[in-house]
């Protein structure tokens, strides 16, 4: 199933109109990234997915999706561990597959083999949610690496790659959306049925003992909308950068 995936993605990289590449680019995603991760437009494969569970949600070659965006998801190692589908000029739609791999692998949007050489020289890392949110890539420093979470969260392989990867001086920026769920699992709260305290994934990241720190903005709702509404200089001052 890793081949025929990675094929396909490779496939749809090689084949992005100018619409859907002004589209991404216009939502945030900064070129060089979007040319790393190899983002494309889904074309089905000729033969068939060897995996009913991928046939079952997105088609027997993966039709369902056809002409959607599509944005690999990368191991550390540069093996394909998944791919995020996104319906794009309408109303937002989005479906994922992960390959079983993507259960003892970290996942992270944006992983590729420049973002991993930043962290291994000794580079922040600035984690978001989504996608789109990349755009903090436009602002950071070009040593710093930047990468989506895939949600408001943190996973434990997630964290394990931190820990390992991340130099004793790198600092992980929290760059979550600024809704109540981006700020509660930022800081944790307290759940309201059970009383017991979840833990925040800066309070996560400092007990793994990594040096961390919540970056609160105005601007947007999250970091994709600031850059829409002001690009560039919007993002540096909304998160406090001096160019």
């Amino acid at each position: 199933m890793r081949e025929w995936l990675t094929n396909a993605v490779l496939d749809a990289s090689s084949f992005l109109p100018e619409s859907a590449e002004g589209y991404v680019l216009g939502r945030g995603l900064p070129y060089a990234l979007m040319e790393e991760m190899r983002v494309g437009v889904w074309r089905s494969p000729e033969a068939a997915a060897p995996e009913r569970v991928f046939q079952h949600r997105h088609g027997e070659c993966g039709g369902r999706m056809e002409g959607w965006l599509s944005f690999p998801l990368w191991s550390p190692r540069g093996r394909v561990l998944g791919v995020e589908f996104r319906r794009w000029g309408g109303e937002k739609e989005v479906k994922k597959h992960f390959l079983p791999e993507s259960a003892w692998s970290p996942v992270f949007m944006g992983m590729t083999p420049s973002a991993l050489s930043r962290i291994w020289d000794g580079g922040d890392v600035w984690l978001v949610e989504g996608v789109f949110d990349l755009a903090v890539g436009h602002a950071v420093p070009p040593s710093d690496a930047v990468l989506s979470c895939g949600g408001a969260k943190l996973t434990r392989n997630q964290l394990t790659f931190l820990q390992r990867f991340l130099r004793p001086h790198a600092v992980v920026h929290v760059v979550f959306d600024m809704d109540e769920t981006g700020q509660k699992m930022t800081h944790g709260y307290t759940h309201p049925d059970t009383g017991r305290r979840v833990w925040g994934v800066v309070e996560r990241l400092v007990h793994a003992g990594l040096r961390a720190q919540c970056v609160e903005y105005r601007g947007g709702k999250d970091p994709g909308e600031v850059w829409e509404r002001g690009g560039t200089p919007a993002l540096q001052r909304a998160l406090g950068i001096t160019p």
